[in-house]
This record gives structure tokens, C-alpha cells and sequence, in this order.
């Protein structure tokens, strides 16, 4: 039996083989332009190494990370931290000036480094970068994200900075400087993009994607507050927005799912830059979609001003999704008779239904009935149960 102490040894010999000579990290110089840090005293602090915690990773068809000892003339986390600060030199941080007052630090770790050691002329050459980043100014968070490339050569692309006649050794080292590379251009461009916002924006990125698979999902995303802002998600399901500090619905349309709205507010936050990831859930027969702001006049059956924008949200989403059909479902709590509180929820139901129908909806795609306080969802004990249990819902009949 091979033992775990035998592998490091083979590895050990091997990385002896290819980089006998101890060269330092490749490095690439970053490619970001018109960037100016003169303002900061930039701190880059160690990285912290994870990189045991995602052995086995797949990153590569069937290659996974393993331990690889260091190879470079100093530990890989120090040829990290002095590629990061070489290129902060070129952004002209730490310039000894009455206008550098604010302390930028930079904290992060790092996940995955793993280059392949193969031939790259013949057989792809390529490498994994994985960083987590942290950003404070004046030890104020700013931002926190991770940023990731895979990077893919057989020596023959435009971009490979290295040349073909270089050894396999000398050609991996490009290949992984050049992906460490592309990794701190992506927090350096984010870098700048949050430091030049105003006093009241946010940047709020993340992506759209399949509830139960995970896949990506293309989305038109909608930021409505005084004002509404709408963008389309990527085809790999990411998105990012510049938005003003306040509090916002975040409504996501796309076919074949479900209407998705959620309250979010910005209003206070001291991030600049915040990850929402959004999970959408596919239209399938049966589904429950609660409708949390249809509001009614109390005892009555008279809609309250705020229901139109979601009742709005639904017309947009059967209008989406023409081949849907749906039944509205009214419940109530128990504190009114039983048959005054089915009166009454059939009523709201019959009311929602002839809005959709009056706003462009088909009234044969719509059946609506009143359950009054027959199925509570919580406890009518007290008022927290109570307020479940008063709702409007819609269940898909057909997709």
C-alpha cells in the first residue's frame, strides 16, 4: 500500500525536478488601467492559506487539487502578497502626500492555486485561482467577495504571455501567474468601482439560478422603490447593479418560473458592494405562490392601494406564461364565524380575480375559491399565528 507520506515524497521529488532553481511567481502585470490609489496607505496583509480545505476539487474534467508543495523561491503566500503589492505600487498607493489620510487594508485567503504540471504545448496547460477578499477602509468593512479564474492554454492563444519554447515548468509558471492575475484584476476593478461611488449608492451583485439544479437562469431583475431599476441577468446567471441607499421590492421575472418578490432594505447598510443570490423556483403543477402585500380593508372585500403593485406582478407573470393556469386561494383566521369568514374570503377571491381579468388575464386561466378559516398554517392563539394565517395564495393548475 502507498502511503500518504509516500505521495508527498513523489510530489516533493517531482516539484524538485521542475523547479530546481526556485524561480519566483510569474508576473503578469495586471491589465486594469485608469486606476488611481494615490489617496490610500494600502496595507496587503499575508494570505491566509485554505488551500487544504478544497484538496480534491474538481477543476479540470477529471482533475481534482492536491497538495503541491511550494515551488516558487519563497512560500506561495508571500509570492502572492508581493505580486498584490507590486501592483499597487503601479496604482501609486502609499505616495507620502497630505492627501493619503485614509488606510485601505486588504485581507484575504486563498482557496484553490493549483497549477497542472503537464506539457502545454501539445497537452493543455492550465490553472485554478480561487481568493477571497476583504477590503476596509479606516477599519470600515467595505466589501467582502471571492473571485475565481480557470485558465486554459496550449502555449498557442494570443493572450499566453509566455512562449512556446519555454519548458513545461517555465510554461506552468505563466500559466498560474497569469491566472492569479486575472483573479486580482477582477477585485481590483470592483476595488475602484466601489471607492469612486457615491455616499448613497450600493452595488448589489449576484446571480439568478434554478432552485432545485442550480443551473443558471437568465432574469429580468427590477429594483422598485420611488423609483425602479431593471436589468437582465447573464446567461450564467449573474448580474450587478448600482442602486441608491433606500429600502426596495426586488421582483425577478423569467419564464418557465415562478413570480419571485422580496423586500430588501439598503438604507443602512455600510457595505458598498452586497451579494444576493436568487433562487428561482420552476413552474410545476401544484405550486403555492403566497401573494404577502394583497391587503384588503378589514372585514371587507375592498382592495388596500398597495395590493395593485404585486396584483400587477401577477398580470405580468400570466402574461409570461400564457399556457398557466391558476387558482386563487383566500384564507382567514378564526376569530370571525366560520361562514362569515368563508363568505368573505370568497369574496377577496372573487375580487382578485375580476383585477387580473380587467388587466389583460383571461378570466377561463383563473378559478378562485374562498377556504375561509379551514386550513390555518400556524396557530390562531395569537396574533403572530393569526397573521399566517390570514393570506392569499395562488396554486399552479397547469403549466
Amino acid at each position: 500500500m502507498v502511503s500518504s507520506c509516500g505521495n508527498l515524497k513523489a510530489q516533493n521529488k517531482i516539484n524538485s525536478r521542475l523547479f530546481y532553481s526556485k524561480p519566483p511567481l510569474f508576473n503578469s502585470k495586471s491589465k486594469v488601467r485608469h486606476v488611481d490609489f494615490s489617496l490610500y496607505n494600502v496595507n496587503i496583509t499575508l494570505p491566509v492559506d485554505d488551500r487544504e480545505k478544497y484538496y480534491g476539487e474538481v477543476i479540470e474534467k477529471n482533475k481534482k487539487t492536491h497538495f503541491v508543495g511550494d515551488f516558487f523561491e519563497s512560500p506561495t503566500m508571500n509570492e502572492i502578497q508581493k505580486k498584490m503589492k507590486t501592483d499597487f505600487v503601479a496604482f501609486h498607493s502609499n505616495k507620502k502626500s497630505a492627501r493619503s489620510s485614509k488606510n485601505l487594508t486588504i485581507n484575504s485567503s486563498v482557496e484553490v492555486f493549483y497549477p497542472m504540471l503537464e506539457g502545454f504545448v501539445k497537452r493543455k496547460s492550465f490553472a485554478k485561482v480561487r481568493m477571497a477578499i476583504t477590503a476596509l477602509v479606516n477599519n470600515q468593512l467595505l466589501f467582502s467577495r471571492k473571485y475565481e479564474t480557470v485558465y486554459i492554454t496550449n502555449g498557442l492563444d494570443n493572450e499566453f504571455e509566455g512562449d512556446v519554447l519555454m519548458t513545461a515548468e517555465e510554461g506552468e509558471n505563466v500559466t498560474i501567474g497569469m491566472a492569479l492575475r486575472k483573479t486580482l484584476d477582477q477585485f481590483y476593478t470592483d476595488l475602484y468601482r466601489v471607492l469612486t461611488l457615491r455616499e448613497n449608492e450600493i452595488i448589489i451583485y449576484g446571480k439568478t439560478i434554478h432552485s432545485k439544479t442550480n443551473a443558471a437562469v437568465s432574469a429580468t431583475i427590477t429594483f422598485k422603490s420611488d423609483s425602479s431599476i431593471s436589468i437582465t441577468s447573464a446567461t450564467n446567471g449573474s448580474y450587478e447593479a448600482v442602486v441608491t441607499k433606500s429600502d426596495y421590492t426586488i421582483q425577478v421575472v423569467a419564464p418557465d418560473f415562478l413570480m419571485y418578490a422580496e423586500e430588501a432594505d439598503f438604507s443602512n447598510s455600510v457595505l458598498k458592494m452586497l451579494e444576493i443570490n436568487i433562487r428561482l423556483r420552476p413552474i410545476e403543477t401544484g405550486s403555492i405562490v403566497k401573494l404577502k402585500n394583497v391587503l384588503f380593508q378589514v372585514g371587507t372585500d375592498v382592495l388596500l392601494e398597495e395590493s395593485f403593485p404585486e396584483l400587477n406582478d401577477v398580470v405580468t407573470f400570466l402574461k409570461k406564461n400564457p399556457k398557466v393556469k391558476i387558482e386563487l386561494q383566500g384564507h382567514t383566521d378564526n376569530r370571525g364565524s366560520a361562514q362569515k369568514d368563508l363568505d368573505l374570503s370568497q369574496q377577496r377571491v372573487d375580487k382578485i380575480k375580476s383585477y387580473l381579468v380587467e388587466h389583460g388575464v383571461k378570466a377561463n386561466r383563473i378559478k378562485g375559491i374562498g377556504f375561509g378559516n379551514a386550513k390555518p398554517i400556524a396557530s390562531n392563539a395569537d396574533e403572530a399565528g393569526r397573521k399566517l394565517n390570514r393570506r392569499v395564495e395562488f396554486v399552479i393548475l397547469r403549466k
